[in-house]
């Protein structure tokens, strides 16, 4: 038997709320492969690693991806 942490149960949370939003920007962003998609949502998703409440990491993430994709020459970044 397997016995799941809190921290387990929040990651898996986590990665669940964040394929979602990836379907959600393939579906916003049809010109995209799914690998660009991925690829994007994993780099912002990176900025938040070390957060102590994920509760609002795939909204900030969400949005950091979209702001990226409407400037594609990054000039939103610090």
């Amino acid at each position: 038997m397997t016995t799941q942490t809190l921290d387990t149960i929040a990651s898996e949370q986590l990665d669940l709320q964040l394929h979602v939003v990836e379907d959600r920007l393939r579906q916003d962003y049809t010109g995209l492969d799914r690998g660009s998609v991925h690829s994007l949502v994993e780099q912002e998703r990176q900025r938040f690693g070390e957060a102590r409440i994920h509760a609002f990491v795939p909204i900030l993430v969400e949005r950091a991806v979209r702001a990226s994709l409407a400037d594609p020459a990054g000039r939103h970044r610090r």
